[in-house]
C-alpha cells in the first residue's frame, strides 16, 4: 500500500520515498484483538486468550500496544470468585475516527468508523452525481467529516479505493476510465483538498484487505479477489502478502486475453480484452448484441438491457440471457485458470456486482475450471456483499492513524516502499 500523507503549506511538495515495514499475516492478531475487546466489552485477557485460541503472552503484547495507542483501557478487576481477580480491559470509543470512500464507476460509497473498525455512518451516491468523480470525492469527505463534528471526535485519517493503477512515485491514477481519469493527480488534488493525513489504493486491493481481515480470506495464506462489475480486476495474495509488480500492477486481469480472436487486440478506451466483455457493461453489451441478431427468443428488450436484467432473464431461463452468463462463465472459468496456474490461490472470491451475483452458477464454473488444473482453487462468492472496499479503506485508514502496520499486518505486503509527506 502506498501511503499519501497530508504535507505542511510550508513543506515542498516533492514526494519524499520511506519504507513502511512488511508484516506477516500472524500479525493480524492485533486486529482480532481489537474487533473482540469491541464486541465484548468490557473483557479480559484471559477470554481473549481462551476464545481466539491465542497465547495468555500474546494477548498480553497485543494490549499494551492498544493501550499505548489509546485503543483501550484497563477497567479494574474483575469480581473475583474464589480466584485471583482477573484485570478487566474495555474498548474506547472516543478516541477518534477514520473516514472511508469507494469511489467506484458507478457510485461512490463512504463511512465513518470508529478505531476498532466499527461503522457509525455511511452515504452512498453515484459517482458522477455531480459531473466530476472527484467532485464527489471531496463531497462525500466532507460529509463524513461534518458528521465527525456532530458526534464530537476527531477525524484521524482517510483511505480511498479507486478503480485504476496507483503510480506510488507520483500518486497519479492511471488507467481509471470509468472515472473518466487518465494520469489523473489524485494525491496531488487530494493533499489540497483536506486536513488529515490519507492514503490512497486500488479498490481491488483494498477488497483483498477486507477479506484477510473479517471477510473470506481471513487465516489464509494464499487467495485472489476477482472483482466483476463496473470493471474488473483482481488482487492476488500469496503466501500473505499482495503481488503488486514492477508497476504496482499486478492483478490487473482486465488486460488477460482469453480468446485467441482477441490476440493482439489494442486497449481500446482503458479496458482490456478481458474487461471488454466479462465486466457489468460487457455483460449488457453483449445481450443487446444477441437481442438485435434476432436469433434466439427472449424477454429482454434493447431500452432495458442492465447487466441486472440479464442476470434476472437468465434465472428465469431467458435464452439470450443464458447465453450471456454461458459466455461470461466460459471467459471466467478461462481467467482463473490462468490465475490459478500461476500463483497456486487455496480461494478464489468473487466480488463486483457481477461477480457476487454468480452464486447459481458457481457448479458449473468450478466444472469448467477442474479438468483443467492439478489443484483446483475453492470458488465462492463474496459475503460481504457490496461492502468489501470501503471495509478495506477503513482498515487502511486504521493503519495510517495508528502509525504502524496494523492492517498491512493484518495482510503484510499491503505495506511497501511508498511515497509520503509531512503531516500538517
Amino acid at each position: 500500500m502506498t501511503f499519501y500523507l497530508k504535507e505542511s503549506p510550508r513543506a515542498t511538495r516533492q514526494p519524499v520515498v520511506r519504507p513502511v515495514r512488511h508484516a506477516t499475516m500472524l500479525e493480524v492478531n492485533e486486529f482480532l484483538v481489537l474487533d473482540y475487546v469491541r464486541e465484548h466489552d468490557p473483557t479480559s485477557r484471559t477470554e481473549i486468550a481462551r476464545d481466539l485460541g491465542l497465547s495468555p503472552a500474546s494477548v498480553g503484547r497485543i494490549v499494551s500496544r492498544l493501550r499505548q495507542d489509546g485503543l483501550v483501557a484497563d477497567a479494574g478487576p474483575s469480581r473475583s470468585s474464589g480466584g485471583r481477580p482477573r484485570a478487566i480491559i474495555s474498548y474506547r470509543r472516543d478516541a477518534g475516527a477514520v473516514v472511508a470512500v469507494d469511489l467506484g464507476g458507478t457510485r461512490c460509497h463512504s463511512a465513518l468508523a470508529d478505531l476498532a473498525g466499527e461503522v457509525l455512518t455511511e452515504d452512498v451516491r453515484l459517482t458522477h452525481s455531480t459531473g466530476d468523480a472527484f467532485t464527489t470525492l471531496v463531497e462525500a469527505i466532507r460529509l463524513m467529516q461534518r458528521e465527525a463534528h456532530r458526534r464530537e471526535v476527531p477525524v484521524v485519517a482517510l483511505a480511498v479505493g479507486v478503480p485504476g493503477i496507483l503510480d506510488p512515485q507520483d500518486g497519479v491514477a492511471r488507467d481509471a476510465p470509468y472515472l473518466v481519469w487518465d494520469s489523473f493527480p489524485v494525491v496531488d488534488r487530494l493533499a489540497a483538498a483536506v486536513e488529515i493525513p490519507f492514503v490512497v489504493d486500488n479498490d481491488v486491493n483494498l477488497a483483498a484487505l477486507a477479506h484477510a481481515w473479517r471477510g473470506d480470506g481471513r487465516r489464509i495464506d494464499h487467495f485472489v479477489t476477482l472483482s466483476v462489475g463496473t470493471g474488473t480486476g483482481a488482487a492476488v495474495v500469496s503466501d500473505g502478502r499482495l503481488l503488486q509488480g514492477r508497476h504496482n500492477a499486478a492483478g490487473e486481469v482486465g488486460y488477460l486475453v482469453v480468446r485467441r480472436e482477441l490476440l493482439g487486440r489494442p486497449i481500446t478506451a482503458g479496458l482490456g480484452a478481458f474487461e471488454a466483455f466479462a465486466s457489468g457493461p460487457g455483460v449488457a453489451a453483449r445481450a443487446r448484441t444477441l437481442v438485435a441478431d434476432g436469433g434466439q427468443p427472449s424477454s429482454l428488450t434493447d431500452g432495458e438491457i442492465t447487466p441486472e436484467a440479464v442476470l434476472a432473464a437468465a434465472g428465469e431461463g431467458d435464452a439470450v440471457g443464458r447465453a450471456v452468463i454461458d459466455e461470461l462463465l466460459d471467459d471466467l472459468a478461462m481467467a482463473i485458470v490462468a490465475i490459478a496456474a500461476t500463483v497456486d490461490p487455496e480461494l478464489v472470491i468473487l466480488e463486483g456486482g457481477v461477480g457476487r451475483s454468480l452464486d447459481p452458477y458457481l457448479e458449473e464454473l468450478v466444472t469448467r475450471i477442474a479438468p483443467s488444473l492439478p489443484a483446483p482453487p475453492r470458488i465462492v462468492t463474496s459475503s460481504l456483499g457490496s461492502d468489501a472496499t470501503v471495509i478495506g479503506a477503513i482498515a487502511a485508514a486504521l493503519e495510517l492513524a495508528r502509525q504502524r502496520t496494523a492492517p498491512a499486518a493484518v495482510l503484510g505486503a499491503f505495506a511497501m516502499t511508498g511515497v509520503a509527506g509531512h503531516a500538517g
